[in-house]
């Protein structure tokens, strides 16, 4: 019986040092039914010179070579030339463990349009932490490469070109395209935190303003669906705004009148999009965390940054700590 082809897409921009630790955990996979893309995005290392010795040895192993437009454009590119029943993404400074594949065909061979796991997130120490997510569109994340997808949910659907934070404009509207997502309770990826010029680690306040346009982007792709999902969509604002912008990108700005206009930017769309955001749940958590988060939005939002990080940040490094010890 012939295996199900599952299409990997890997984008690769100047990152020579992780090229080699990608690739031979993609192709170590235990499922061996593989087309591998991997979009050179005009890269000026010797990046396309190791995909090339792998393409070589391995006929899995696609190149497509691009001018530099960014990691969605690469995506969108790879996408149109993917011809496999599942789709995976792997972000080329990461790399997988090898029974991912595998273990998501068997979700996927059930009856499911999408196979969500868990992920090993290493820091800069070189120490791996367990990252537990959910399966609907708001708790298992925005990333696209913790999830493995039936091509047709991508079928017509491109990510947003020359924005940060693409992903959140569209793979959560894929998510609600799933008439089901199963999730696995194992983490099969590592996300790399370690790169010092990742987008992760990188501090750039005009683009932090790139999240206000796709989830413009998103609620309009939403809004093709059949169905309605206003309250997953109004919880996309108060997670990407609120959680993960004000409590968490905000605290990285360090000129204090640059973070106040940001937080006042965000809250007016937050407030215009989600009027009752400050007591709507959107998603499962302990009663009192809710409490304690939407408490340190608040005062974020008015400028008390002093009792937005006793509210917020200081609990959280304390735990962190204890953790550590």
């Amino acid at each position: 019986m012939k295996l199900t082809k599952v299409s990997i897409i890997i984008p690769i921009y100047n990152i020579e040092k992780y090229v080699e630790r990608c690739l031979d955990s993609v192709l170590a996979q235990y499922y061996t039914n593989l087309e591998v893309l991997v979009v050179d995005d005009g890269s000026t290392d010797q990046s396309l010179m190791l995909l090339e010795k792998y393409a070589r040895q391995d006929p899995r192993v696609l190149i497509i070579t691009k001018t530099n437009g960014g990691q969605a454009s690469a995506r969108n590119l790879a996408m149109k030339q993917a011809s496999g029943d599942y789709i995976l993404m792997v972000d080329g400074d990461d790399y997988i463990l090898p029974e991912l594949v595998g273990e998501c065909v068997k979700i996927l061979e059930s009856g499911a349009d999408i196979a969500v796991f868990d992920y090993l997130t290493r820091n800069k120490k070189n120490e791996q932490n367990y990252t537990r997510v959910g399966s609907s569109p708001i708790t298992a994340g925005t990333a696209p490469w913790n999830k493995m997808y039936a091509a047709h949910l991508w079928q017509d659907v491109f990510f947003p070109e020359g924005y940060w934070y693409e992903d959140v404009g569209v793979v959560p509207f894929v998510m609600m395209r799933s008439k089901k997502t199963s999730k696995i309770d194992k983490a099969f990826y590592v996300y790399d935190r370690s790169r010092e010029d990742s987008q992760t680690n990188t501090v750039n306040v005009a683009r932090y303003y790139d999240i206000i346009a796709v989830l413009e982007y998103l609620k309009k792709q939403v809004d093709r669906l059949p169905t309605k999902q206003a309250d997953t969509v109004t919880g996309m604002y108060v997670e990407q705004l609120g959680y993960v912008m004000a409590l968490g990108k905000s605290q990285y700005i360090q000129n204090k009148k640059e973070r106040r206009i940001f937080l006042q930017t965000i809250q007016k769309v937050l407030e215009k999009k989600c009027p009752d955001w400050y007591t709507m749940s959107h998603k499962p958590e302990n009663k009192q965390l809710k409490r304690m988060r939407r408490m340190a939005i608040k005062a974020y939002f008015k400028g008390f940054f002093l009792l937005g990080d006793m509210l917020y940040s200081w609990p959280k490094k304390i735990k962190e700590r204890r953790w550590s010890e």
